[in-house]
């Protein structure tokens, strides 16, 4: 399979230079290749001599446009899309480092799943330099700033399971800066929409569209990107924020996407007694549930633990189970196929999944879900 990795950027070189030098360390099986389609929207700071001048040792297909009033991150990722070779489009942003697994791991998620949008997260680095040098060699830590903070999506995942397809609002986990999707999928639902010119809400939006198109969605966590520490105005984002919502609820009035209101009071930055992102996100995803007639959850769940001697037939014993009740799977193996197969898993009732998860978020998840074989396995852990 190939894949076309687009990467939109405007002005930032110095961000964009460890992007694509991280990208020389790539793993892809002999059967697969890729490229990257980085798009200029327009820089002026020198962006196309900085890229031609690097040592890249994979295909780049440079597009150069021009700046306009309509110039936008949708805009230059759907050129990016329209130019791409491969029957696979993975996207990230140009402020992105990428872990040599990146590629490989989106590939293997779409090779045998045809109507999946497989989606990876991102871990942020404190402020500080990358060794360019050093990261010519590998994609190594040492190269780069100290990890600041996980991804806030990783807290839902760890507390509600890593199974997205048992979300409610899988759609809004769509970020443009880790998430892969077949590209006759993209021009199906018609690409991002190019009216939401401003920060946010344009890749969730496009999220929304795929979810209603029928795909589903699935988290691959072995699949990373390093976001790189830059300044951003909270005030900026939030009026962003709030003028790209009001759009996309004008666009698609249900009750799902004008809940995302929820959210606002974590974005905005006059609050002092704001939630926090994943309690906000949180209270999102209760009452989207309360809407499909969710709540209260389903109890008292079944658990199925998956280790390397119980590997083979493990999708059908999974689906057999979680046909019959409320199911929570932990997976104690390093098998990277079966988070996959859970999440592609439609068992009409509630399916959790875990991947060697340590004793912290067993216990959680057994306080949550009120099973207390949960917490006889967090005490082994």
């Amino acid at each position: 399979m190939k894949a076309s990795l687009v990467v939109p950027t405007y002005n930032s070189k110095e961000l964009l230079a460890p992007c694509l030098i991280s990208l020389n360390h790539q793993r892809l099986d002999p059967s697969d290749a890729f490229e990257v389609v980085l798009v200029d929207d327009g820089s002026t700071d020198g962006t196309g001599d900085m890229v031609d001048a690097l040592p890249l040792t994979y295909p780049v297909r440079r597009l150069h446009l021009p700046r306009t009033a309509e110039s936008c991150r949708s805009a230059a990722r759907n050129a990016g899309i329209q130019a791409a070779d491969g029957d696979l489009i993975v996207f990230a942003d140009g402020d992105q480092i990428i872990d040599p697994l990146f590629l490989q791991e989106h590939i293997r998620c779409h090779r045998d799943r045809p109507g999946i949008v497989a989606i990876g997260f991102r871990d942020y680095l404190a402020p500080g330099a990358v060794d360019l040098e050093r990261l010519r060699s590998a994609v190594d830590p040492e190269a780069l700033p100290e990890p600041a903070a996980p991804d806030e999506r990783a807290e839902v995942t760890d507390l509600l399971s890593e199974n997205l397809g048992n979300l409610a609002t899988a759609w809004h986990f769509l970020y443009g800066c880790n998430v892969s999707v077949r590209k006759e999928h993209l021009l199906a639902v018609g690409a991002f929409d190019v009216n939401i010119r401003k920060w946010s809400f344009e890749d969730v939006e496009l999220g929304y569209r795929l979810h209603r198109h029928g795909l589903t969605f699935v988290h691959t966590p072995f699949a990373r990107v390093h976001h790189q520490h830059h300044p951003e105005s909270q005030r900026e984002r939030h009026a962003d924020w709030r003028e790209n919502f009001a759009y996309f609820t004008a666009k698609h009035p249900e009750p799902e996407v004008r809940l995302q209101w929820i959210l606002d009071a974590y974005f905005d930055p006059a609050r002092d007694d704001g939630p926090s992102w994943f309690d906000a996100y949180l209270r999102l995803e209760f009452a989207c549930r309360a809407l499909a007639g969710r709540l209260p959850l389903g109890e008292p769940y079944e658990v199925l633990v998956v280790d390397d001697s119980g590997l083979p037939g493990a999708g059908k014993r999974i689906a057999d189970a979680g046909a019959d009740a409320d199911l929570i799977v932990v997976d104690l193996t390093e098998d990277r196929d079966l988070p996959l197969t859970v999440q592609t898993l439609r068992t009409g009732r509630e399916l959790l999944y875990f991947k060697r998860p340590g004793a912290r978020v067993l216990e959680r998840a057994a306080k949550t879900f009120g099973c207390p074989a949960l917490a006889h396995l967090a005490g082994e852990a």
